[in-house]
């Protein structure tokens, strides 16, 4: 039970990510909201880990560790795109020139 988490509500977290990050751009670069843009991208990816650490834990004394492995491989790639999404707001600055 402890896999579900990871496998359905883990690629929302990295849609939630994207999107805040996508609209919280103009605010960030309009006034000091920057810290609302790392905080868009770092509680996903927090949330992510966490589900991901879950499922990796359900999958033991099971017999078929297959739902389980599937949501902690889940977790983990969309923990990898929230990552990815996180890091290009850290090098690339919000207001371009």
């Amino acid at each position: 039970m402890r896999a579900w988490p990871a496998l359905l509500l883990a690629p929302l977290a990295a849609l939630f990510a994207i999107s805040a990050g996508y609209a919280l751009v103009p605010a960030a670069c309009g006034g000091d909201w920057s810290w609302a843009l790392h905080l868009a991208f770092l509680l996903p990816l927090v949330f992510c880990v966490v589900a991901g650490a879950r499922a990796a834990r359900a999958m033991k004394g099971r017999k078929d560790p297959f739902l389980p492995l599937v949501a902690t491989w889940t977790a983990a790639l969309f923990s990898l795109v929230i990552a990815a999404a996180w890091a290009t707001a850290l090098i690339i600055p919000a207001c371009m020139p």
